[in-house]
Order: C-alpha cells, then sequence, then structure tokens
C-alpha cells in the first residue's frame, strides 16, 4: 500500500516533505555548546539504471541522532563526490556538527571549508592511500633529537 503510494507521488515533493520534517527534528544552527556527529556519504540507489544512462548517485548528509538525512542531492554525471560535497556543506549550518566521511573526502578544500564554516571532522583514512596515511602517522611519532 505504501510503495504504491509512494510511487505515485514526484520525487521532489516527497524530498521537500521529508526535509521540511527533519528540519523540525533537527536544529539547524544548533544551539550553542551542542555537538552533532553527521556523516557525509555517497550511495548509488539500486534498480535506477536506465538503457544508456547511469544509476543514480546520491550525497548524503545523514543525522547519526536521529537517523535521518538533513540534506542530499543527486551527484552530476561530470563530477565526483568531494566536488559534490563542497555544495553539499553549504546548504546546512556546520557550527557544533562533526562531519564524518571515509578516505574520500580526506581533502584540503573540503576539509578546510568546514573549519571555516564553524564546524569540525573527523575523516577516516585506510590502507588504500599508504602516503598520506603515512603522512598522518608521522605527525604522530614523538620528534628527533640528535642528543
Amino acid at each position: 500500500m505504501y510503495r504504491k503510494l509512494l510511487r505515485r507521488l514526484p520525487a521532489e515533493t516527497l524530498e521537500v516533505a521529508i526535509a521540511r520534517w527533519m528540519k523540525d527534528l533537527v536544529a539547524d544552527p544548533l544551539p550553542t555548546g551542542s555537538l552533532q556527529g553527521v556523516a557525509l556519504d555517497g550511495k548509488t540507489l539500486c534498480g535506477t539504471l536506465d538503457k544508456h544512462a547511469r544509476s543514480i548517485h546520491l550525497l548524503s548528509l545523514f543525522d547519526q541522532q536521529t537517523g535521518g538525512v538533513l540534506r542530499q542531492l543527486v551527484m552530476p554525471s561530470d563530477t565526483n563526490e568531494h566536488k559534490a560535497a563542497l555544495t553539499l556543506l553549504k546548504q546546512i549550518a556546520l557550527k557544533g556538527r562533526v562531519i564524518t566521511g571515509d578516505a574520500m573526502f580526506c581533502q584540503r578544500d573540503l576539509c578546510q571549508q568546514i573549519i571555516d564554516d564553524g564546524g569540525d571532522y573527523l575523516i577516516a583514512v585506510k590502507d588504500n592511500q599508504p602516503e598520506l596515511k603515512a603522512a598522518i602517522e608521522a605527525e604522530f611519532q614523538p620528534g628527533f633529537s640528535p642528543l
């Protein structure tokens, strides 16, 4: 029953209604002194591949406390998640928010934008980026002293 109803609704109408509902659940901007985790992640939607076209790929900001999507955008075919994230993060107030993401988002301009807009970040770096991982690990090693 719900499936039939949702299939009849225009996607944009449903998305606006859900965004309005999420805005009532999560303050934007956050109250002073609050700290909120927000995951930045992209997903390709199953069953959306059309003939001679790409599957729909969404980039979302996911509120870790409520489990709801704060904002999302359809990925343009001519860009990557990192570049789209620069646009998506401008859609919410970042003060009091800790943006989390995988190694794809470990980009200087993205992290700088988060800081400049009043947020913080925690980005995972894994073994598939050995040079970056080694550079980060070196920052936590004791300094060398010739004495």
